[in-house]
């Protein structure tokens, strides 16, 4: 019997340590995907475009990692994930970058939310949308690092912080395309797990 294993295309971005560049993501992205049968394929955003949607092409559905700064090509690819329909879970500047996408490529500067506190803020989710299909709850505990944050967008805002934040976006007549501000990969509670798998689920 052939066994078909999915893959899981997880964008990865520069960053520098100790004044080194590197091209890579945190470990704990990678590591949560061990609780289910798919294969991982890295795939630098900072690449000729054609290269990178090469990467893309291989795989059934797209991670859009977190970072510090956006690259052109972002914004180009969130316009191909959305034509090809590619299920898509967008983490932290990955959900900005799809938010962004719909909004002129606005963003404003946020307070009090980076900590390095597994939970940070409570988010108040959307009744009806799909986040809250996913884990059926108004309300959940997040972490929370990011500086920035996305003021408006014209797809549906699924979740919110007490203070008025964009949390959670979708679009939910694609077959999955949901960003998140925080960092499910970095929390392991339940909620997460629901997250992951209902992304796996749409591959």
């Amino acid at each position: 019997m052939v066994i078909n294993i999915k893959r899981v295309g997880i964008i990865i971005r520069e960053f520098k340590e100790n004044n080194i560049d590197f091209i890579g993501t945190r470990k704990d992205l990678f590591s949560r995907f061990q609780d289910f049968n798919v294969s991982i394929i890295g795939i630098p955003i900072n690449i000729e475009f054609n290269k990178l949607i090469e990467g893309v092409n291989i795989c059934d559905g797209i991670i859009l990692s977190g970072g510090e700064n956006f690259h052109e090509n972002d914004f180009k690819l969130v316009k191909y994930l959305i034509e090809k329909n590619i299920p898509t879970l967008g983490i932290c500047l990955g959900m900005q970058s799809m938010a962004e996408y719909f909004n002129d490529r606005r963003e404003i500067k946020v307070n009090n939310h980076y900590s390095t506190n597994k939970y940070v803020h409570k988010v108040k989710i959307k009744k009806g949308s799909r986040l809250y299909d996913i884990l059926n709850k108004e309300e959940i505990l997040v972490n929370s690092r990011h500086h920035t944050g996305i003021p408006y967008t014209n797809m549906l805002i699924s979740a919110k912080s007490e203070d008025n934040i964009i949390e959670a976006v979708e679009l939910s007549h694609l077959k999955y395309f949901i960003g998140l501000e925080w960092h499910p990969e970095s929390i392991n509670d339940n909620n997460s797990y629901l997250i992951f798998k209902s992304f796996i689920n749409k591959l």
